[in-house]
């Protein structure tokens, strides 16, 4: 085989490799949800009261707090939700499904887990309320909590 020959094997094998790659990663089709239409977008906190399980006299309002809370969703049900607090940044992507007045949320990234909270939405203005974590005493260690979100849509 000569070196031009050579040459477009290896074209047209790149080309077929990455073809093959390509029809691979795209059989779990990301196509549009309309459950999920209604909530698409971008949303920043106005209020996100997380009440400590053990201790429900403990409830501090983050947002009063000084964090900043933003959830983007995707048509598709992806979501990016971003908390800044205490200097800190922690960042959540996954994906959600809607169902009557629930959200089930499949966190993909840090880490791998489901929940699910029941929502109302009123024009702009999206509700969350559903179980979370967060490290009331900073100990490092998250403890369980009860979030309560109020969301206004950018």
């Amino acid at each position: 085989m000569g070196p031009l020959r050579a040459r477009m094997w290896t074209a047209w094998g790149w080309a077929l490799v990455s073809a093959c790659i390509l029809v691979a990663c795209g059989e779990e089709g990301v196509g549009p949800d309309p459950d999920v239409a209604p909530l698409v977008g971008d949303w920043d906190a106005t209020s996100l009261v997380l009440t400590s399980v053990a201790n429900p006299q403990v409830k501090p309002d983050l947002i009063a707090l000084g964090a900043a809370f933003r959830l983007n969703i995707q048509p598709s049900g992806q979501y990016t939700a971003i908390l800044l607090y205490a200097q800190q940044s922690s960042t959540e992507i996954g994906t959600l499904s809607v169902s009557g007045n629930t959200i089930t949320m499949t966190r993909d990234f840090p880490s791998r887990s489901t929940s699910a909270a029941v929502f109302s939405l009123s024009g702009n203005r999206l509700t969350l309320d559903g179980d979370s974590e967060f490290d009331f005493n900073l100990d490092g260690t998250p403890e369980p909590a009860l979030a309560h979100f109020e969301l206004l849509r950018k």
